[in-house]
């Protein structure tokens, strides 16, 4: 991972405008370190039973605020309860493991990763990531996985908000 992406988005968590400031540079940093079609940061409503978008890189098409439940979503819940990341290669794999696979597929995209953010043992929300084929591997999830944690205090701040 370089230094660049890392001090970035520490900068960037330092900024009054959150989420915004984060976001942007999580965006970016994973961007240039691993590469992405398309980028969304979910926060766990647990008490809802759903997880809410927070960020997206492409807000015309999936706007930030938007919901999926648990229950309509097995990988979501997956990687939410186990709190270990999941990673769909391709097609096949999108298609066996996301009921909206129209969607995804819809994008341009046929490979994933999720990435979940915890605190404390706690699934506080994840990253995913999309893209290509065959994009994404084991040999990623080191660096999202860094790179996501770094947003555990906006999480943390989104989580307590929406607990109201």
């Amino acid at each position: 991972m370089s230094a660049t992406s890392f001090s970035a988005l520490a900068e960037a968590l330092a900024a009054p405008d959150q989420p915004a400031s984060c976001f942007a540079a999580l965006d970016k940093a994973l961007q240039d370190e691993v590469g992405h079609r398309f980028l969304t940061v979910l926060v766990y409503r647990w008490k809802e039973g759903v997880a809410e978008r927070l960020y997206s890189s492409r807000p015309t098409l999936y706007p930030a605020r938007g919901r999926k439940a648990f229950s309509d979503a097995p990988t979501q819940r997956r990687v939410a309860e186990t709190r270990e990341p999941y990673i769909g290669r391709d097609a096949a794999d999108i298609r066996r493991d996301f009921p909206d696979h129209e969607k995804i597929f819809a994008l341009d995209c046929e490979s994933i990763l999720n990435m979940p953010v915890v605190w404390q043992g706690r699934g506080l929300g994840q990253v995913n990531l999309l893209h290509a084929a065959n994009h994404y591997g084991p040999a990623q999830i080191p660096v999202v996985r860094v790179l996501a944690q770094m947003c555990i205090p906006v999480l943390l701040a989104a989580d307590r908000d929406g607990s109201r």
